[in-house]
């Protein structure tokens, strides 16, 4: 049934056309290890659907555009397949801009656009374009902001900024094989979207080797364009052969190091964590999901040792945010079958009490881990808490769903929607 001429747009119609309500809001949240420079895409207007790179001081509160896509031309004629894949299963609805990575200091940031690569200088505004052979997916510039990853195809590639020397780390001839990308399984069931992280003195590239060869092929049609052939995907269907996942660390001098875990038992690489001045560290977890381990790897060897070994008769949930250090010690949630709660850990101690329930973790700031959580007596509610061994303090207000997207230095950014707000509101806590 049509609206009526001159009357108010149907909200089937809104929805559709600010895809959900969520243009023109601030997203993709980035916060310096300092805290003090928070970097985040937004649209221009609720009904604009591209959106932006922008740069928030947080000291003197003052916010400026950094990359308009819509200054570089007409981006969106090669998408590769990696990033489309990315955004189906991200539910990405928007454009522009959709995803950045930055240096350890955030005066650097790379990003692809129609797949060519972008560096933005984020003390500046606008962006140049990385001359490189394309089409460029999950570019992620090394903490110096001197070199950047990035993935082409099935290869793995690094390119010097300075020089434009751009040559592949690691590639193979097999189309059933990928380098530095996450099978779908991580990126569908475990919240996994990359597949290669930079090492902390970016001397190296830890990467992700995907062998599809034993996934099923499936042939999906386009119900929009019928007269095109079906496409052709890997598909690992419930009781099929997934991808075998293995993990390398990649010397810029040429040197490779494959990390050892019984893949058998636990062929789900589940998480990859390296923070400076800290190990690296795997999350990886059987089939049937009810054992999980967190290993500490040697990246000059490949061995791993096991911090934690958890287990359900049931199946355990993959928490994000975690494993992260905290002091050198390692952060982590465990199940508390009695409490029937999901409770945090600092090495073996519990921070969080049996009546709040662990959702995620969202970082470390001011000395204390940064959650969020629903407490027992408002369990439709989720709060942002910040915890330490002193104690456990709510950082939200009123009632409704608050999340902390980035947390650093002594920053926190806290998303919140209550019963009377028709669009979350974002607001940055300080100290």
């Amino acid at each position: 049934m049509s609206a009526r001429v001159g009357g108010p747009e149907p909200f089937p119609r809104r929805k559709a056309r600010t895809r959900g309500f969520t243009l023109g809001q601030p997203r993709s949240f980035a916060l310096s290890p300092d805290g003090s420079r928070l970097a985040f895409l937004r649209s221009p207007a609720g009904d604009d659907p591209v959106n932006a790179l922008w740069v928030l001081d947080v000291a003197e509160g003052r916010e400026r555009l950094v990359l308009d896509p819509r200054d570089l031309g007409s981006l969106d004629a090669e998408v590769p397949e990696a990033e489309r894949a990315r955004r189906e299963r991200a539910r990405e609805r928007a454009g522009g801009v959709t995803t950045f990575a930055c240096d350890r200091a955030f005066r650097l940031a790379a990003l692809a656009l129609g797949g060519r690569l972008f560096a933005a200088d984020l003390d500046a505004e606008g962006g140049r374009e990385v001359p490189v052979e394309g089409p460029c997916f999950d570019p992620r510039p090394d903490p110096s902001g001197g070199k950047v990853a990035y993935v082409r195809g099935r290869e793995l590639r690094v390119v010097d900024l300075d020089t434009g020397e751009d040559r592949a780390l690691a590639g193979e001839e097999d189309p059933a094989v990928s380098w530095g990308v996450a099978e779908f399984v991580a990126a569908e069931e475990m919240g996994r979207h990359r597949g290669h992280w930079w090492a902390p003195d970016g001397r190296a590239v830890v990467a992700c080797r995907v062998d599809e060869g034993e996934v099923p092929v499936w042939h999906i049609a386009d119900p929009a364009d019928p007269w095109r052939a079906p496409r052709a995907v890997r598909y690992p269907a419930a009781g099929s052969a997934n991808a075998r996942v293995s993990l390398h660390v990649l010397g810029l001098d040429g040197s490779a190091v494959e990390v050892s875990w019984d893949r058998e038992a636990f062929p789900y690489l589940v998480r990859v964590a390296w923070e400076e001045g800290a190990p690296l560290a795997l999350v990886v977890q059987s089939r049937d999901q009810r054992r999980v381990l967190v290993l500490a790897v040697d990246p000059r060897s490949g061995t791993t040792r096991v911090l934690r070994d958890d287990a359900s008769p049931t199946w355990l949930e993959i928490v994000d945010g975690v494993p992260r250090w905290l002091g050198g010690r390692l952060v982590w949630t465990v199940e508390d079958l009695e409490a029937d709660a999901r409770r945090l850990l600092v090495d073996e101690e519990v921070l969080t009490p049996p009546d709040l329930h662990v959702r995620r973790v969202a970082g470390v700031a001011g000395g204390r881990v940064v959650l969020q959580a629903s407490a027992a007596e408002e369990p439709i509610e989720a709060h942002v808490y910040a915890a330490d061994a002193e104690g456990v303090e709510r950082l939200s207000g009123g009632p409704g769903l608050h999340d902390a997207p980035a947390a650093a230095g002594d920053v926190v950014v806290l998303v919140s929607q209550g019963p009377a707000d028709e669009l979350p509101v974002a607001r940055v806590l300080r100290g």
